[in-house]
């Protein structure tokens, strides 16, 4: 509690700061008004820059990753309302909806609602939970209108971001406090709940910016296919603020968030939650000209049900990175960091931890150089060191090789060993919360590795069409399951496999005021028990994916005031439990009413009355046509 109210504190008066400094405040350079498509061509929209594949900033068409990019304008232009609906844009992210706020979301696969595959950051800030190596996206929120765009690397990423960046990194990217300055509220609303939020900026004397927000979410319950209503209605607030600095010396970024949800009795559809965090980071150069970078992060949350989780976490964690002065022709850069947490749970019916408590700590160095041979080849070879509490010293190693056959079409091709290291689910579990049990922790629990292969294309075909593909081997080992014929069944590593697959998007700039886009994601996974044995659960437990998705996407500027943007998406069915396959549109028609105020209408689901997403047909949530009012005022 001490540390939650020095959190609510620090928040206090940077915003204090802040409300100071605004009286300065200049014109809001972002807002929720209409933007053309003419704004950003696709050649621009190729060149966008990116961090989250070489550590380094670099174009889109040269990142050697398969990497889609959800803008701040993509966002804006859709009928997301949440977090996980803007990650439905990606075409390489499987995202379906369990409870009214429940998600199940993953890269190339392995998707269930505590998936572990998949690494996932806000502003350099890691949200997955030392519990399952996974995200609780109910506890994770961001202001969307703050966002300025999402980096979704399908694929390893663990020679930089470490072991659980096995199947993907999702890189939630904020605006500068200078880029959010005036003042901005927008409501959004159903009948079934929304989304309220509000911002303003302003100067931090000659060289700094904050802004401070408040949102605010609420959701009503779902329904089973019978037509009874699902305990997983809820609420959850929660307020920010951020400052830079910049000056000759460097640069400086604070930042925090404090958040509350969830009523008492809570339910494990509705967990009471609670937590914050404080991040700082500095950039600078040494006196040779080489630039490095310093951030710490405080993290602190809680999440209590009466059936299956009373859990509190603290994490603390120091990153630091540098990019020498290399040799012509080399760009170098190597960090290393730590990172210590303390993880408790209490025992509930259905859930015990042995021990009940559990210091964890991590600590990696890497490396990574990127060379260019000669006018088109450009090789990166980097690998990662990384030790963690349950399994020693890991080896991240990846080799990435890109031809650049025009600078707007680039062929690349990669390979990678990377690992999900165990978390307290695979060692310290018990089910149910006393003995007899049905599930026990897995003393030798290892990590699971995979060894991924991948190439790629990005290009530019004519002016107005761009495009990626990618085809990707996942070679898997020691992947969770019970022993079979055991009891209690033991967490172990007894499953084995690969999967094989492809990704492929393109925008088409098919007039001035009309784009189309669209992305296709295939995918074939063989898993089997290494040990001969066979058993019917733990292979289905392990995720249930489609085999192929794809969505279309229109974008219309229906003259200089409104637009009007269209996204049908399609999913395979789901085998066990057996989801039939869906298919949705969702709309978004936005009018700019005056230059500081607009409307828009959402539609999610528009010509489907319900459907289900995730989860068994008796006990799913029917995700039900949804119609949203949203309102925007910048000030």
């Amino acid at each position: 509690m001490k540390t939650h109210r020095a959190l609510v504190s620090s928040l206090a008066v940077a915003g204090m700061l802040a409300i100071a400094g605004g009286a300065a405040w200049a014109q809001a350079q972002t807002a929720v008004a209409a933007n053309s498509l003419a704004d950003l061509s696709l050649e621009q929209l190729s060149n966008i820059e990116v961090t989250s594949v070489s550590g380094r900033a670099e174009s889109l068409r040269d990142a050697a990753a398969s990497i889609f990019v959800i803008t701040s304008d993509d966002i804006r232009r859709s009928a997301a309302v949440s977090l996980p609906d803007a990650l439905r844009l990606a075409p390489n992210l499987q995202v379906a909806q369990s409870s009214a706020g429940g998600y199940a979301i993953s890269a190339r696969g392995f998707n269930n609602e505590i998936s572990n595959k998949l690494l996932v950051l806000i502003d350099g800030r890691a949200i997955y939970s030392a519990l399952f190596a996974g995200v609780f996206w109910d506890s994770n929120d961001v202001m969307l209108e703050d966002v300025e765009r999402i980096e979704v690397i399908s694929g390893p990423g663990g020679t930089l971001w470490g072991a659980n960046a096995v199947n993907g990194v999702i890189n939630i990217i904020t605006r500068s406090a200078a880029d959010t300055q005036g003042g901005l509220a927008t409501v959004t609303r159903s009948r079934s709940g929304g989304r309220e939020a509000a911002r303003w900026g302003g100067r931090l004397g000659e060289e700094g910016h904050g802004r401070i927000y408040a949102l605010a979410t609420d959701r009503g319950a779902t329904r089973l296919a019978s037509g009874a209503q699902r305990p997983d209605a809820g609420s959850r607030r929660q307020l920010g603020a951020r400052a830079d600095w910049t000056s000759g010396r460097g640069s400086l970024t604070v930042q925090g968030d404090v958040y509350e949800g969830g009523d008492d009795p809570a339910d494990f559809l509705s967990a009471r939650l609670r937590g914050g965090n404080l991040l700082a980071r500095w950039s600078s150069k040494l006196a040779d000209g080489s630039a490095y970078k310093l951030q710490a992060y405080y993290d602190t949350a809680s999440r209590s049900d009466a059936l299956v989780f009373k859990n509190r976490a603290q994490t603390m964690d120091l990153q630091f990175s540098h990019e020498p002065v290399a040799a012509a022709g080399h760009a170098l850069l190597w960090g290393a960091g730590y990172r210590r947490g303390r993880d408790a749970n209490d025992p509930t019916p259905l859930v015990l931890f042995v021990p009940n408590e559990r210091q964890l700590s991590w600590a990696n160095i890497f490396v990574q150089d990127q060379v260019r041979l000669g006018e088109h080849w450009r090789v990166t070879l980097g690998a990662k060191l990384e030790r963690n509490s349950y399994t020693g010293v890991e080896f991240l190693p990846n080799l990435r090789v890109s031809y650049e056959h025009s600078p707007s079409n680039t062929t690349w091709a990669s390979l990678s060993r990377v690992v999900r290291a165990p978390a307290r689910l695979d060692r310290d579990f018990y089910f149910p919360g006393a003995p007899p049990f049905l599930i026990a922790g897995g003393a030798n629990f290892r990590s699971e590795t995979a060894n991924v292969a991948e190439i790629g294309h990005r290009g530019q075909m004519t002016p107005d069409l761009t495009y990626s593909v990618t085809a990707f081997r996942q070679d898997y080992k020691g992947l969770r399951a019970g022993i079979p014929g055991s009891m209690p069944a033991i967490v172990s590593n007894e499953i084995d496999g690969h999967s094989t697959g492809l990704e492929a998007w393109a925008q088409y700039q098919a007039a001035s005021h009309w784009r189309l886009s669209g992305g296709l994601f295939a995918m074939r996974k063989s898993l089997q028990f290494a040990s001969g044995f066979s058993d019917d659960t733990s292979v289905p437990n392990l995720g249930n994916d489609p085999r192929h998705q794809w969505n279309l996407r229109s974008s219309w500027d229906l003259g200089s005031r409104s637009q009007l943007d269209v996204m049908v998406r399609r999913v395979g069915a789901l085998p066990v439990p057996a989801v039939p396959a869906y298919t949705a549109v969702d709309a978004n028609f936005g009018w700019k009413v005056t230059p500081s105020f607009t409307v828009a209408v959402l539609a999610q689901n528009l010509f489907d009355r319900r459907h289900v997403e995730f989860n068994a047909a008796g006990v799913a949530s029917q995700i039900e046509r949804r119609f949203f009012l949203r309102l925007g005022w910048q000030l």
